[in-house]
C-alpha cells in the first residue's frame, strides 16, 4: 500500500505495557519503527504515532490522567445532577447530539438574549418607532391590534425563548380565516426583524413556517340596484362624495377618508391621489368620467376633507341600513368600479391605470366577467335627479335608467 514510508499493515500489535491506553510497536517496510497510541474516548477514536517509545508513553500517561480526572469529576457531581445528565443523554440520543452540543446551542441562541426586553416591551418600542417615522395612524393601529394578540399570548417572555412549535400553533388558529392568519404572520415577522436589528433575537422563526393559502373568493361588489339605493340615501348620511368617488373613480376606502377637495380638479376632470393619500404612497391621477362629474356637480365643496362625518363607521352603518344592504363588502365601492369599468371598456390596462395597479393581470383575475355589459351600461348611466332646491331626490328605478 502506498503512503508515508510505505506503511502496509506489517505491524506488530504486541502491547508493551498492561497500562491503558495500549502502546503498539509499528514496523514499516523500510525497517523503521514507530510507536502508536490507539484508544477510544467517549466515542472518539484516537490513533497517534510517535517516533520514540518515550513520547508514546508520555502521551498515554496524559490520556490516562485526563480520563481519570474526568471520571473523578463525574463521580463528584451531586446525585440529582448525574440523574439529570442521564435524562439529558436519553433525550438527545434520537438526535445523535451530546450534552455539550446542546448546551452550546442553548447558550448561543437563548442565553445570549437572556437580558433582552420582554416581548411586550419590544412591541411598544416598535410601535413608538413606527409612529416617529411618520407612518399613518391606520398603519400604527393595525400594528397595535395584531401584535396585541401576540403580546397577550407571549408578552412576558423573551422573543428568543418562544419555540417554533409554539409560534406555529399560535398562527395556525382554526378560528381565524387564512387571510387573517397571513396578516398576523406578516406583523409578527416584522416584529422578529425589528428585534434582530436590535440584537434581541437571532432568527426570524416566521420564515420557517408555512403560511396558509388565502381563499380565492371573488371580490364583493354592489349590484346596480344596490348602487342606486346607496346614491339615493348617501346624502342623508353625509357620505355622498365618499360613495360617488368610490363607485365611479375606484379610490380605496382609506384613500377616500384622507382625500381633500383641493385634490379634486373639476375643471381638469381629474383627481390627484397624492403620496400622502395613496395606499402605497405612490402618486396617481384618476380621471373624472361623465358619471362622476354629474354627481360631483351636486356635492363637491371648495375646500376641506371629502369625508367630514365625525363618526364614519356609524354613518356608514346607517347608510347601509337605509339602502337595505346587510353585508357591506370590503372595499365594495372600489371593487364595483373595477368590475363595471372593465365590463364597459374591456381594457385591463385602462382599468388598472385608473385603479393604480401596475399589473393589468391583477385586474383581469379579479374583475373579469363579474358583471355583464348590459349591467355596466346601467351602472354608468346612473345620474342624480335634483329638485328645485337642488337636493338629491329618490332615484328612478335602475332598470329604467
Amino acid at each position: 500500500m502506498a503512503g508515508d514510508k510505505e506503511f502496509n499493515a506489517m505491524t506488530t500489535a504486541k502491547t508493551k505495557t498492561k497500562l491503558w491506553p495500549p502502546i503498539h510497536r509499528l514496523t514499516y517496510n523500510s525497517g523503521e519503527t514507530r510507536w502508536q497510541v490507539a484508544c477510544m474516548i467517549q466515542g472518539e477514536r484516537i490513533r497517534e504515532v510517535y517516533d520514540t517509545k518515550e513520547e508514546a508513553e508520555t502521551r498515554a500517561a496524559q490520556i490516562r490522567l485526563k480520563v481519570e480526572n474526568e471520571g473523578a469529576t463525574a463521580f463528584n457531581l451531586p446525585p440529582d445532577i448525574r440523574t439529570e445528565a442521564a435524562r439529558a443523554v436519553e433525550t438527545l440520543a434520537p438526535y445523535s447530539a451530546t450534552i455539550t452540543e446542546a448546551v452550546a446551542y442553548y447558550v448561543e441562541h437563548v442565553l445570549t438574549y437572556h437580558n433582552a426586553p420582554p416581548i411586550a416591551e419590544i412591541v411598544e418600542r416598535m410601535i413608538a418607532n413606527t409612529a416617529s417615522a411618520g407612518r399613518r395612524e391606520r398603519t400604527i393601529k393595525d400594528l397595535r391590534e395584531r401584535l396585541g394578540r401576540f403580546v397577550r399570548a407571549f408578552g412576558k417572555r423573551q422573543l428568543a425563548a418562544v419555540s417554533l412549535e409554539e409560534l406555529n400553533a399560535w398562527i395556525d388558529d382554526p378560528t381565524l380565516s387564512p387571510r387573517t392568519r397571513i396578516n398576523y404572520a406578516t406583523k409578527v415577522s416584522q416584529l422578529y426583524n425589528y428585534a434582530i436589528r436590535h440584537q434581541w433575537a437571532d432568527a426570524n422563526l416566521v420564515e420557517r413556517i408555512t403560511r396558509p393559502t388565502p381563499e380565492d373568493g371573488e371580490p364583493g361588489i354592489f349590484t346596480v340596484e344596490q348602487t342606486a339605493r346607496l346614491l339615493e340615501h348617501a346624502e342623508k348620511s353625509g357620505l355622498l362624495p365618499y360613495v360617488a368617488i368610490g363607485l365611479f373613480a375606484g379610490l380605496r376606502s382609506a384613500e377616500l377618508q384622507r382625500l381633500d377637495w383641493s385634490a379634486v380638479k373639476l375643471t381638469e376632470r381629474s383627481i390627484v391621489v397624492g403620496a400622502q393619500v395613496a395606499k402605497k404612497r405612490s402618486r396617481r391621477v384618476v380621471e373624472i368620467n361623465d358619471t362622476l362629474a354629474a354627481w360631483l356637480a351636486v356635492c363637491a365643496q371648495p375646500k376641506g376633507k371629502v369625508v367630514t362625518v365625525s363618526h364614519f363607521q356609524k354613518a356608514l352603518n346607517a347608510l347601509a341600513e337605509a339602502a337595505g344592504i346587510t353585508d357591506w363588502p370590503h372595499n365594495g365601492l372600489r371593487h364595483s368600479f373595477g368590475s363595471y369599468h372593465l365590463a364597459a371598456h374591456n381594457d385591463t390596462v385602462r382599468t388598472a391605470f385608473q385603479m393604480g395597479h401596475t399589473n393589468p393581470r391583477i385586474v383581469h383575475d379579479h374583475y373579469k366577467a363579474l358583471v355583464t355589459k348590459a349591467d355596466a351600461e346601467r351602472f354608468w348611466a346612473l345620474r342624480p335627479a335634483a329638485d328645485a332646491a337642488g337636493k338629491i331626490v329618490p332615484m328612478k328605478a335602475a332598470a329604467n335608467v
